[in-house]
């Protein structure tokens, strides 16, 4: 739907650039059409930032020809005729590049669900880990929000699941770039992220059999919403997926009583190990908490898909609980070879690196993460090792579907998003079903 509104409303505009040359009635005729379709817009998808120069252009011409104003000055026609241009060229470049965001699933064999809960734990403190790395306080008990995505064989529709909640996910994000890397970008720049449309619903019934159950722990200053576009997808295949924010450490967290924001990177952490273990019982945490609620689920059926930071968390988790597979997309493996020495595998885990990380750093004397799988890693019959070409560290979440204009930056690599999804999708599904992993000009197996 949204797409149809933008193709109208600048095939409109383009035709009022040239109100000269076309009839009154005409004129008047687009302009009311160009109103009403603003409205709807406005009503049914909500309101876009990327359409204000195009208002103010639509503005200029509608006083202009309702006021039968003419431009006779040469030199003012030029200028008027340039900013038209200008303003409306603006519009449809920003309607491209930072697009309404759409997560839709392909290949699905159930419609998927969704659901949020508040966990509090009652007897675990606010751990120093999270407090020294964002605006938490050291007093209280842990907070955690998390996402469950389930199966069902309900119908549904795509639906804007952020659209009218109180707070706007993108202005955070933005709010975050600001803080660490010291810039400026203006808040408004991802505030359509609201928008989003996700092929899952609420409310649904769920299947009668109990699903098997995958956890997603995100890296540093992720976020549980980042890699929606794999997580519904794999919820789609009759698996429960949870994602949750780990407080503190994510980019951010709306808890009922605030934003909890991260404000430090892993220099700021006076242990990076403490970290990924407090993380590894947010999982803990998470898991026991849906067991208590007696959620529709089969917890002897446990698998973790962790990204970075996360990958460690996820190992940790593994180590002390039975877990069924794990998938390792970029694991930050380093901080838990200095405090234990080995990675001894303890479940079939696959690796999935990115190019870059598979390439190792240009520092020689600083141990790459390739360098820890290929050395340090026991137990090596319990790994399968990939990665994925022309990619980056972020190619792993959905930097892709938020915004196009992160293929530019140095978040991603040269890969598609659309290509990266359908390899990493591919992969997880593959990983959790025990398949042979399928190899391709994009997906490589790590030659020992």
């Amino acid at each position: 739907m949204d797409i149809y509104f933008d193709v109208l409303l600048l095939s409109i505009a383009f035709l009022l650039i040239f109100r000269t040359r076309i009839t009154y009635r005409i004129v008047n005729l687009a302009l009311i059409i160009f109103y009403i379709v603003s409205i709807m817009q406005l009503l049914i998808v909500g309101f876009k930032w990327q359409y204000v120069p195009l208002y103010v252009i639509i503005f200029i011409i509608t006083t202009l020809h309702f006021f039968n104003i003419e431009i006779k000055n040469k030199f003012a026609k030029i200028v008027y005729y340039f900013l038209i241009f200008l303003f409306t060229g603006i519009s449809a470049t920003l309607v491209y590049i930072l697009p309404v965001p759409k997560f839709n699933i392909e290949g699905k064999q159930y419609s998927v669900g969704y659901e949020e809960f508040h966990v509090v734990v009652s007897d675990r403190e606010q751990p120093k880990a999270f407090y020294e790395l964002s605006n938490l306080t050291s007093t209280g008990n842990r907070e955690l929000l998390v996402d469950v995505y389930y199966p069902s064989n309900d119908e549904t529709e795509t639906i804007q699941l952020f659209k009218d909640v109180d707070t706007n996910w993108g202005k955070t994000v933005i709010r975050y770039l600001n803080r660490t890397w010291g810039i400026a970008l203006p808040e408004f720049l991802l505030s359509h992220l609201n928008l989003s449309y996700f092929d899952i619903g609420t409310n649904l019934e769920r299947l009668d059999n109990k699903s098997p159950i995958v956890i997603y722990t995100h890296g540093w200053s992720g976020e549980k919403i980042f890699a929606t576009d794999q997580l519904i997808t794999i919820a789609s295949q009759g698996y429960i997926v949870v994602a949750l924010d780990h407080t503190g450490l994510a980019m951010f967290t709306e808890l009922p009583s605030g934003t909890i924001y991260n404000t430090g990177s892993t220099e700021n952490s006076s242990k990076v190990y403490d970290v990924m273990y407090e993380m590894s019982l947010d999982i803990e945490n998470t898991i026991n908490y849906l067991e208590n609620k007696n959620y529709y689920a089969d917890f002897s059926d446990i698998n973790l898909i962790g990204h970075s930071t996360g990958g460690g968390s996820a190992h940790l988790y593994c180590l002390r609980n039975n877990c069924n597979s794990l998938i390792l997309q970029d694991p930050f493996f380093v901080p838990l070879l200095e405090e234990i020495g080995t990675i001894d595998l303890v479940t079939d885990s696959y690796f999935i690196y990115s190019e870059d990380w598979y390439n190792g750093f240009e520092d020689i004397n600083a141990l790459s993460e390739i360098e820890v799988y290929r050395t340090y890693v026991t137990n090596k019959n319990l790994a399968k090792g990939y990665y994925m070409t022309q990619s980056a560290h972020y190619d792993f979440i959905a930097f892709g579907a938020i915004s196009p204009l992160a293929k530019y930056t140095f978040l991603k690599g040269r890969i598609d998003y659309e290509d990266s999804l359908k390899s990493n999708n591919r992969f997880n599904l593959e990983s959790l079903t025990s398949k042979s992993i399928t190899t391709d000009n994009i997906v490589y197996e790590i030659e020992e």
